[in-house]
This record gives structure tokens, sequence and C-alpha cells, in this order.
């Protein structure tokens, strides 16, 4: 009796240090990320390009140092096979080259089937000769935020890039070049095709921008020739005219992973 009573006292005890005892914590599932990173990668003939400390040949021997290279982005959408787009954020990025601004994330990019990605370069003509004060602080049209607006009458710079250059790798004179693309006339529309899908994970997008071709291919540009054009004028019209003709094939989708 006694060796029975023992044992279910025994019984008992073990029993209350189980229920004691916690069950250990569950594991949460990792959340899935969805959408969409946009990543700029500027290169200069396949090579990736910097501001400030590099500096490029051209195929005429010119030698050139960037400062800068700044670009507003409107109407960025994702494009699907029916040709429908969908915007990205509200559409409008600021791409800035010496900052590093070159990665933006797009959560709520939607899932789905895309033929490619798109681009008009600077806003439409309401928005370019809007006021320029509605936007907010971080937002890419805020002109404070981008120094990319020349006021009321001037509207917004699409692009802008300056630095130095040299007739050739011998010379020791250095010279300035400034190149800001305004106007609406210059609202060109940039498709690159790459087929992709968006389903339940998130992805990357590698837009590649090859700065070099801006200045070739049709028209090789000469800065020793000229090397200034802010869209205003007959001669800065019409070199900018052929800087925005040369960069048709300048963006493209690298990779979307």
């Amino acid at each position: 009796m006694k060796n029975t009573l023992y044992t279910l006292l025994l019984f008992g005890f073990a029993l209350g240090l189980q229920s004691c005892k916690k069950d250990p914590p569950k594991q949460e599932e990792p959340k899935v990320q969805k959408g969409l990173t946009l990543t700029v990668l500027p290169t200069w003939e396949g090579a990736t390009m910097v501001t400030g400390k590099m500096q490029y040949n051209k195929p005429d021997g010119e030698v050139l140092q960037l400062r800068t290279w700044g670009m507003i982005l409107a109407k960025l959408a994702l494009v699907k096979d029916d040709n429908s787009l969908v915007l990205l954020g509200d559409g409008y990025q600021w791409v800035d080259v010496a900052s590093g601004r070159l990665s933006f994330n797009y959560p709520d990019a939607p899932a789905g089937t895309y033929k490619g990605i798109q681009f008009q370069l600077g806003p439409d003509s309401a928005v370019n000769h809007g006021d320029p004060t509605i936007w907010p602080a971080s937002h890419p049209l805020n002109g404070n935020l981008t120094g990319l607006h020349w006021g009321w009458a001037g509207g917004y710079v699409f692009q802008a890039f300056d630095g130095e250059f040299k007739d050739n790798a011998a010379s020791t004179v250095i010279k300035g070049f400034s190149f800001h693309t305004a106007g609406n006339v210059y609202n060109e529309t940039f498709f690159m095709p790459y087929n992709f899908e968006l389903a339940g994970t998130h992805k990357t997008a590698v837009l590649e921008f090859k700065a070099d071709e801006f200045f070739k291919n049709p028209t090789e540009l000469h800065f020793k020739d000229k090397s200034v054009s802010h869209s205003t004028g007959n001669q800065d019209i019409s070199l900018m005219n052929k800087l925005i003709g040369n960069a048709a094939d300048a963006f493209s989708v690298k990779s979307v992973n």
C-alpha cells in the first residue's frame, strides 16, 4: 500500500512539473516583402560611373570629369502586356548620381506580368509650370530638395550634368561644361523592354543608365565646339536636340531578380 501511495505521489509530482513547464515560443514565420526595388546603375562604357573622381574619355579624345548628374523622372511605371501602365508610387522620382540617390523601394508594386519599365523625362506642362511649393519637402518635385527648378517662368530642369573637360589627355587646360535639359519639348519617353513577373516575393530591377551614349550615336558631340546648353537660344537648342537624340538607347533594364 505504501509503495502504491509513493508511486502515486511521484506520478503526481511529475505531472505537476510537466504542467509548470512553459511551451517554447513559436517561431514567427519570416514576412515576405512584396513589391519592387528599382536601382539605377550609372555606367560609362560598361563600367560603373562615379562623379567627382574618375575621368572619362570621349571617342574624340576629349577627357571629362563629371561633377553632377541629376534627372527628374515622371510617369515612372511598369508596362503590362496590353501596354497599360502601373505607376510606381505617384510616378515621380529624382535620380542623383553625385549624392548616390539611385535606389527606390516600391513595396506596393502589384503582382503581375510585365513587359518592361517606362518613364518620361520631366513632368508634363501643367506640373512643370505649376506651383513648386505645393510639394512636400521630400518629394522629387520639391525644388529645394533637388535644386532642379528655375523659378516660376522657367519651370523644372529635367536633367542637369556639369563638370570639367580637356581637349585631350595631354592638355593642361581645364574647361567647364554644363548641360541643362528644360522645356516640355524634351518630355522624351523611354521604354525599356524586359519580360518579368512580380508574384509574392520582393524583387529588384536594375536599370542601367549608359551616360556615354548621350555624346555619340548618331551624333558625336565635341565639347571644344560648344560645351554649354541650357535649352534656350538657337545654338543651345540645336545642341540639346542632338544630346537628347543620342539618348534613345541610353537606358535599359539589366535584370529583375
